[in-house]
């Protein structure tokens, strides 16, 4: 059984879609790789029995942004790395920070084939810190594809605006997008059948409590809604910002269910909901979105530049201006006040997204890992026999 080094820093701490996609993918792929974790599991009971632990990263200042964010970073041990990845066939990278930096390094001088996925705007980096800035922007891409991306032997890029990112950045390396991929029991939620108005209007979102999320948009929205006493909001996520938007929806006067659920409750929030929405404004691909629309339903999401949450949609109900809560909100009244259309967006948006699932994901990297294994190993063979 070939065995794969996954870089995922923050394995044990499940608040991101990064990590969330990549155990998605570990556990898919289980019965064909024998996966090893690299990460830190600081403050984690019990570390995943899989992983290679690396301590957290402890720097003042910035440390403490990543704690608040719940994606602890790990340090690098290069004598470790070593004894770990001497016994795979392949590096995966899925956190381009310090420990994927010393990996991928360690990896090239074992010769083993690499790949990295793109998972972080920089875009996304600046914005936790209060920084927003095209230039550094730029500079920060520069820098990720030298240091990482032209460096590997495969990108994986999430969506085609994830891909054109990059290579409008500078990237030569080869790129595969590759989505994350919609899992089944999402497509099983049953389809809401056609109905006029009603009392409640079921509204959702999901997503972690950020800055890039923009969820003070959605709040203000409901709250401007002609039937904001008809709507019922739900909130799904954690992260730095939770506290901060229960003050808010509270300061609007707004009635809100906000916190985490287990992934059977998530299902069933899905499969009750009657719009979702999504004001985000940094998104490689939007997995909640994505969801959202395999679960059958209607969606309204941000039209910002740096999403690809966007590219989703034609109907212009489906999208609103990023910022802009008397547009979301407009669009929200719209949906309640058109059921048959809703309906027929909600069906439409699960045919489009029964073409991303999970599984045809999960086979397409299943062949790409045999492929570069097996290319490694031709390599190796004629280098020996030179």
């Amino acid at each position: 059984m070939r065995q794969i080094a996954v870089v995922v820093d923050s394995w044990d701490f499940p608040f991101n879609g990064t990590v969330v996609s990549s155990r998605r993918f570990v556990e898919a792929l289980s019965d064909d790789f024998d996966v090893t974790i690299l990460g830190t599991a600081a403050g984690v009971e019990q570390p995943d029995e899989r992983m290679v632990q690396f301590k957290p990263l402890r720097f003042p200042g910035l440390s403490g942004i990543f704690d608040r964010m719940k994606v602890p970073l790990a340090i690098p041990d290069k004598s470790l790395l070593r004894s770990t990845l001497s016994k795979s066939d392949l590096l995966h990278i899925q956190f381009p920070f310090f420990l994927g930096w010393s990996a991928l390094g360690v990896a090239k001088g074992l010769g083993l084939p690499v790949i990295c996925s793109f998972h972080v705007q920089p875009e996304n980096m600046l914005f936790n810190l209060g920084i927003r800035s095209s230039l550094l922007a730029k500079i920060l891409y520069k820098f990720l594809i030298a240091a990482f991306y032209n460096r590997v032997d495969l990108v994986i890029a999430p969506s085609e605006f994830a891909k054109q990112a990059l290579v409008s950045s500078g990237l030569t390396s080869s790129v595969l997008v590759l989505s994350n991929g919609v899992p089944k029991r999402f497509l099983e939620i049953p389809e809401k059948p056609r109905s006029t108005r009603k009392q409640s209007f079921k509204v959702l979102s999901v997503g972690r409590f950020a800055k890039e999320k923009c969820q003070a948009t959605i709040l203000h929205a409901i709250a401007e809604s002609k039937y904001r006493g008809q709507i019922e909001l739900t909130m799904i996520g954690a992260g730095p910002l939770e506290t901060e938007m229960r003050d808010l929806a509270n300061s609007l006067g707004l009635k809100v269910f906000m916190g985490s659920v287990s992934d059977d409750e998530l299902v069933q929030h899905y499969a009750e909901a009657d719009l979702f929405l999504h004001a985000g404004e940094i998104e490689l691909e939007g997995m909640s979105v994505i969801e959202a629309m395999a679960a059958a339903k209607a969606i309204v999401v941000s039209d910002s530049k740096d999403s690809a949450t966007g590219t989703f949609v034609t109907d212009v109900h489906a999208r609103f201006q990023h910022g802009n809560a008397d547009d979301l909100s407009a669009k929200v009244d719209y949906w309640f006040e058109n059921p048959d259309e809703r309906h027929a967006a909600a069906i439409a948006n699960r045919r489009q997204a029964e073409h991303i699932t999970h599984e045809h994901s999960v086979a397409l990297l299943q062949s790409t890992y045999h492929s570069l294994c097996s290319q490694q190993r031709v390599d190796a063979e004629l280098l020996n026999e030179q």
